[in-house]
Formats: C-alpha cells, sequence, structure tokens
C-alpha cells in the first residue's frame, strides 16, 4: 500500500508540472522529525533551479524541480527510487535525483539510479562503507559522518581537556557505531582518558538506568542517536545535571529535539555541516543571490551545489546523457560553494565540514 501511494502522488506531482526538457527529484523529508532539514536541502535546489532557468536554461531548456516526500522510511526509500526510475517518456524522465536525505538503504538504492542510468548526487554525510560503494553516476559532495568525532575531540581539548565524557551510540545504527569508535581511537592516538562507551541498545530503552550510570562519573555526554532516544535521555540529564555539557548530532537529533525539550534545549551543543556563508570562495556568489532576493540556509547550500554541479557537468559533456556525465565528472576541478573539487570514484577531493554550534538564549550560535 506505501509503495502504490507513494507513486500515485509522484505521478500526480510529475503531471502537475509543465513539460520542460530536464528533470531534477530532490528525495528528502518534507513531514516529520527530519522535516526542516529535507525542506531546506529542497529550497536550495530550488534556489539553484530558478537561478538557471533565469539565465536561459541548460542547453537551451528550462529545468523543472520535483520534491518527493520518502519520510525518511526504509521502504519509501526503495519504492521512490524504483518509482523514479519507471518514469522514462522524456517528459517524466528524471535527469538526475539528489539524495535521498535518509541512507539506511544506500546500497539498495544506489544499485537502482545505476542500472536505469540515473544520475545521482549525495548531499549528506556517510559512513565509511557508504563512502567506498563506487557507482556509475553516483558523486558523493557531504564527507564522512565520523569527521564529527574530529570536531568533537579538538573541542574537547580546547574546553573540556580532563572531564569524563559519555559517549552515547546506537550499534543498531552503523555510522553512530562508526564515530564513537573513531572517537575512541582520536582519544587514544592523543593519550587523552576519561572517554567510556555506551550502546543504547544494550539498555532496552531503560533511559533511567542509562542516565544514572553515565551520572555517576561523566561532565561530557555525547548522544548520537535517533530522535526520540535522544530527546529523552537529553532531558534527563538536564534534569539531573545542569552542568553537564552535552553534544548531539543536529541531522540525528532534528527538530525533534526543540519540539520536545523546550528550555532544556539551552545549552546543548549540536555538530552539524560548517555555515558556508562566511567561505571566500561563496562570498561573492552569496552577494549575488542576496541582491536577489535568493540564499540558501542550512542543508540548503547542499541542494544548492548538488544542482549546480550537474549543470556544469551538462555543459562540460554538451549532454546530459548518463554515460556522458559518469565520464566528465572525472576530468575537471568543479566549482562548489567550499571550493574547487575533483571526483574520483564518485568521491569529492573537498566537502564541506562539520563545525560546532550551541544554544545560546535560545539562539543557534557558534560554539566559541
Amino acid at each position: 500500500m506505501k509503495f502504490v501511494c507513494l507513486t500515485l502522488l509522484a505521478i500526480a506531482l510529475f503531471l502537475s508540472q509543465e513539460a520542460v526538457a530536464f528533470n531534477i527529484a530532490v528525495v528528502a523529508p518534507k513531514v516529520g522529525n527530519a522535516e526542516r532539514f529535507g525542506n531546506e536541502l529542497i529550497e536550495g535546489a530550488q534556489i539553484a533551479v530558478d537561478m538557471i532557468n533565469e539565465d536561459g536554461g541548460l542547453l537551451g531548456d528550462k529545468l523543472n524541480l520535483i520534491a518527493v516526500d520518502d519520510r525518511c522510511e526504509d521502504a519509501f526509500s526503495v519504492s521512490t527510487a524504483q518509482m523514479i526510475a519507471l518514469n522514462s517518456s522524456k517528459e517524466d524522465k528524471v535527469d538526475l535525483v539528489i539524495g535521498p536525505y535518509c541512507d539506511s538503504k544506500f546500497e539498495e538504492v544506489t544499485s537502482i539510479y545505476e542500472q536505469n542510468r540515473i544520475i545521482r548526487i549525495t548531499p549528506m554525510p556517510l559512513n565509511e562503507k557508504q563512502n567506498s560503494i563506487v557507482s556509475k553516476g553516483l558523486m558523493k559532495i557531504g564527507g564522512l559522518i565520523s569527521n564529527q568525532a574530529k570536531v568533537f575531540v579538538d573541542y574537547y581539548q580546547r574546553k573540556f581537556i580532563g572531564k569524563n565524557v559519555a559517549f552515547v551510540y546506537d550499534s543498531s545504527i552503523p555510522k553512530t557505531t562508526e564515530t564513537a569508535f573513531e572517537t575512541q581511537v582520536l582519544f587514544n592516538l592523543k593519550s587523552l582518558y576519561g572517554l567510556k562507551l555506551f550502546d543504547l541498545s544494550a539498555y532496552d530503552k531503560k533511559y533511567n538506568e542509562l542516565v544514572d550510570e553515565i551520572l555517576l562519573s561523566a561532565q561530557v555526554v555525547y548522544v548520537l542517536a535517533a530522535a526520540e532516544p535522544t530527546a529523552i535521555i537529553v532531558q534527563k540529564i538536564q534534569e539531573e545535571s545542569s552542568d553537564t555539557a552535552i553534544f548531539v548530532d543536529a541531522y540525528m537529533a532534528t527538530g525533534h529535539i526543540f519540539r520536545e525539550l523546550g528550555n532544556f534545549v539551552e545549552g546543548i551543543y549540536f555538530l552539524s555541516y560548517k555555515n558556508i556563508k562566511d567561505e571566500p570562495s561563496f562570498t561573492e556568489k552569496l552577494v549575488e543571490l542576496r541582491i536577489k532576493g535568493k540564499e540558501p540556509k542550512g542543508l540548503g547550500v547542499y541542494g544548492y551545489a548538488a544542482v549546480n554541479l550537474w549543470a556544469q557537468l551538462v555543459r562540460d559533456a554538451n549532454s546530459v546523457d548518463f554515460d556522458l556525465i559518469d565520464k566528465q565528472k572525472n576530468k575537471n576541478e568543479y566549482e562548489m560553494p567550499w571550493g574547487m573539487t575533483r571526483f574520483e570514484n564518485g568521491i569529492a577531493s573537498k566537502t564541506g565540514e562539520y563545525s560546532l554550534y550551541q544554544i545560546k538564549n535560545g539562539e543557534y550560535t557558534q560554539a566559541d
């Protein structure tokens, strides 16, 4: 039933659009815990599409953006890819897929797009296994999720050196395990002490027991888990020890943590992509966008970057042909908001970086 509903919705979206030469699909959640980030991604891609269309289009034709909501559900991720692959007529064929935002079915989705010769750009950070997958037509611009371990450890050394750290991860989610153990490796390399790992899945939702164990010795807590357990754990820690420094991943905690925690969100640290607005390589373009009343926010920069990367490839190949673009991606450097970038086996030589933010007086600010 889910497949049928999604397919009918998507077909309605396709048919409601004006027939154009090139279709771009952004697969991202438009409702649910991650809707804020999904909508940012979609809005950023739309800005790039609008700018290209205002300048006469691509190879003389207009672009059309289609937002497909997969709700970050595994079944929808796969059925969305299958549905997009079925649209083969000139009017409905998708020439570029951006996403999906949620990547738990990364290998299956990758196979579907490659088999059906659809170019795909992934804007979200991946784990090591996902990043190592080589697939024709696939480009990865989001980097590695484990890179946040370095940002956390560097900040810990500057601000919390000597304090004990509790790292809560969920072994049922591979990328959280990878980041937890990458943090452990960095602690060992830097001869730091006081890090203890807690596997959330071993506690069977006994959050009080987990929090009690954490607070026996830890003054710093890093929670890398799904949105709901993250919110529960953070609130319980805040209720029992307001002096504990708490770190979470912005994309896993999502907007859920703000809705659930209220005032308890004050002081929490968020690891997320670095704000690109201060990047020298993007300053001139950002001024141009602002003059026109357009500015990609948050993950919108990655949606914007994905559309423009593909447009550069199309111009250089003088075609939207799958094979020509796949070959073209390895030939040149390409301009991205964070600097000139090359691709090898679909992996970018330079990606957006993680940074650290903190809620202060209710505002999302750069951590000092």
